[in-house]
């Protein structure tokens, strides 16, 4: 009895070493296709045990890296449904190997190929690529995108013998239906949000006095207060406009960020009497308009009326939680308000007849607002990449990371803009790197003419620069 046992013990053992060995060479199988290298495709061990473990190798594969690549991750289901459409896709391209070469055996063999690739190209497409500086990005995933396609032609041209236009129509029907995956990252995590914070600030404040309908119609007259005070600018002179938007009254950092932010524009860059700030915030909303996007919209277009628009520059400057769909939390619970999206800002700057911005956004995945603000008479510096989280937005901060970086400690040097936000990059980078930390990539787009309006200014704030600073 003890004699058998051992021997279906000792056939286990033999299988797992056999399967995992097989799985190496698949896997290895799969890096010379990589490398178009001929006769991959012999040695490939097509199974149906093999198939599993393989699929399970880039299911875990996607768990770790993903897992490594998100702050404060959460387990996602949607991970799943990915793998699983992908699946249905290469069972489907499979299907038609099948029916294009008269053997079924293929199907089998297709799938293990397929999934001894799929890895590498996930390690490569989620690791390797976002490390490259944003100026070859691009270039980066073109290359990556055409090379994948030669990868499936590579592949179908040894399934099908060689024949290269049946080759090339399968490689392209095979890219085809995996377009719709192209941004949809796969991962199995997303970035939690402590929705503790978000109840510490409410939790001991008494909201039944606030009066929703009270709160909507006082925005006339706080409105009023904050843009009456606004000074025109001077003709001849290149005057500098800032607007402050303090949008998620969650967390009390959004709402000193403006402040701080706007005491330096008033003292450090001239911006004295021409200043204005919009804040959600328990602690505010009976003396500041709420940051709303119909009163930034408000403010802008009042802002576009008393500045010479030829010659003035508006300052705008953002602060908020920001989604992956590149969404700003506009938050003032209980009020329902909409959150604001890179369109809108271009809508209300455009309508103000805005014409030289400098606009900084302080947000998770601000990146994203660049592409539609982006234009020769813009400065456009974002706290993080598109797929990226940026840090700070604590309850108890003074300051996000990318507010504190850029104006926590202004010297009285004269102002240089791109020199400026330049450093307050390099800060971040080397605080996240020391707290390792995700970078968070801040994105930094400069028109040109913008450049050389910037010259302008800063000549003018020094010229000025009595008169600009006689209240500080």
């Amino acid at each position: 009895m003890d004699l058998y046992a051992g021997i279906a013990k000792e056939s286990k053992q033999s299988t797992l070493v056999r399967e995992s060995q097989s799985l190496i060479q698949n896997l290895f199988c799969g890096i010379r296709l990589l490398g178009f290298r001929r006769n991959a495709i012999a040695q490939a061990i097509a199974t149906h045990n093999q198939l599993a473990l393989l699929v399970v190798f880039y299911s875990l594969t996607a768990l770790a890296i993903s897992y490594s690549l998100t702050s404060e991750p959460t387990f996602d289901l949607f991970g799943l449904s990915y793998l699983g459409v992908e699946l249905l896709i290469v069972l489907m391209v499979g299907f038609v190997v099948t029916k294009v070469t008269h053997n079924r055996d293929h199907l089998l063999l297709f799938l293990v190929l397929a999934y001894s690739v799929l890895p590498f190209l996930y390690l490569i497409s989620f690791v390797a690529l976002p490390q490259l500086p944003d100026d070859y990005l691009e270039t980066g995933y073109t290359i990556y995108a055409v090379w994948s396609f030669l990868v499936c032609f590579f592949l179908a041209l040894q399934l099908l013998d060689f024949h290269k236009i049946r080759a090339f129509l399968l490689a392209v029907f095979w890219m085809s239906a995996t377009y719709p995956l192209v941004n949809m990252p796969f991962s199995f995590w997303y970035e939690d949000f402590d929705y503790s914070n978000v109840m510490d600030a409410y939790s001991n404040a008494d909201l039944s006095y606030i009066n929703q309908e009270d709160v909507y119609y006082s925005q006339y007259r706080l409105l009023n207060n904050a843009l009456s005070a606004v000074e025109p600018g001077k003709e001849g002179v290149t005057d500098l406009f800032f607007v402050g938007f303090g949008s998620d009254a969650a967390q009390d950092v959004f709402m000193r960020e403006v402040g701080h932010v706007q005491r330096a524009m008033n003292k450090n860059l001239g911006a004295s009497g021409r200043s204005v700030v919009l804040i959600n915030n328990l602690k505010t909303i009976d003396t500041t308009p709420l940051a709303s996007a119909s009163n930034l919209r408000i403010a802008l277009s009042h802002v576009g009326g008393k500045m010479n628009r030829e010659e003035d520059v508006v300052f705008l400057y953002l602060t908020s939680h920001g989604s992956s769909d590149h969404e700003l939390s506009v938050n003032m619970w209980p009020l329902e308000l909409n959150d604001v999206r890179p369109e809108d800002i271009k809508a209300y700057l455009d309508d103000a007849g805005i014409r030289w911005r400098i606009i900084l956004i302080s947000a998770c995945y601000s990146g994203g607002f660049i592409d539609a603000l982006r234009d020769d008479h813009s400065l456009i510096l974002t706290a993080a990449a598109a797929d990226k989280a940026s840090f700070g937005c604590t309850h108890e901060n003074e300051y996000t990371y990318f507010g504190e970086a850029l104006f926590r400690s202004l010297d009285d040097r004269p102002y240089q803009f791109i020199e400026n936000f330049s450093e307050a990059i390099e800060k971040i980078r080397q605080r996240e790197l020391s707290e390792n930390l995700t970078p968070s990539e801040p994105q930094l787009f400069i028109g040109d003419s913008m450049r050389e309006k910037l010259k302008l200014l800063e000549q003018d704030m020094v010229r000025y620069a009595p008169e600009r600073f006689a209240a500080y």
